[in-house]
């Protein structure tokens, strides 16, 4: 299911569906039945067809729709900020920086548009994922010349 709209990440595909990662990997290997509260999350977040999921009859999607139309891009910018914020405070706590929560606010809306802006209008999920080495060194390379650049001394009173 997760290659019908393209997403690798099965963390990601979880949370939509409100499940654990490890239950999501017991439904893809067939070791669990989905129940009709998991049934229905594929509905509303995907627009599945129950029916299809069921069975395996007719339409996977209602309506005649995509994955691609109901997966939206808007979705996967919303997806990215979890994986952004995590690569952040790793960046931050391996050059050991403190940040506030306001600078860590800033810091992942500005590298959110900096990825979205690389991306351009056409992206998918693993395009997105694909960019984050380059925030990490960049981003890396940023804190290590705050730190290397020389600092203004206070002056001394004379």
């Amino acid at each position: 299911m997760r290659a019908a709209f393209d997403i690798d990440d099965r963390d990601v595909f979880a949370n939509r569906l409100a499940i654990s990662k490890s239950g999501l990997a017991h439904y893809e290997r067939g070791e669990r039945v989905p129940d009709a509260e998991l049934l229905s999350a594929y509905h509303r977040e995907f627009g599945v067809n129950i029916s299809w999921l069921v069975t395996g009859h007719g339409d996977m999607f209602e309506g005649g729709q995509s994955a691609s139309a109901d997966y939206s891009s808007h979705q996967l910018l919303v997806d990215l900020i979890n994986p952004l914020g995590r690569l952040i405070n790793k960046v931050y706590r391996d050059h050991e920086v403190r940040i506030t929560d306001d600078q860590r606010f800033a810091e992942l809306t500005r590298w959110h548009n900096n990825l979205t802006r690389r991306a351009g209008s056409s992206f998918d999920w693993n395009d997105l994922m694909s960019q984050l080495p380059w925030v990490e060194q960049s981003l890396g390379e940023e804190l290590l010349s705050r730190r290397t650049s020389p600092e203004t001394s206070k002056r001394s009173a004379s």
